[in-house]
């Protein structure tokens, strides 16, 4: 099998709570192709998101993001 595992960094405007996180998160892992989503303690506003590139995009993932009310935008591929 051969796959494509990329990442990108998404920027939030704002910080989200765990709680927001999480719910971000959950929409985000329905995304077919996510493999991780993580974000440093260190710099909570910018999220980094591991996926397949032969199986989604990252604008998906970031419309998935903004579609969840969060201003938000691709900093890093």
């Amino acid at each position: 099998m051969n796959s494509k595992i990329t990442d990108v960094i998404v920027h939030t405007k704002d910080i989200l709570n765990d709680e927001q996180f999480d719910r971000m998160s959950a929409q985000v892992y329905k995304t077919d192709g996510v493999v991780s989503l993580n974000r440093n303690v260190h710099t909570p506003r910018f999220l980094m998101v591991v996926y397949n590139a032969e199986r989604t995009r990252a604008i998906s993932i970031l419309q998935t993001v903004k579609g969840l009310g969060y201003e938000a935008s691709i900093v890093g591929m």
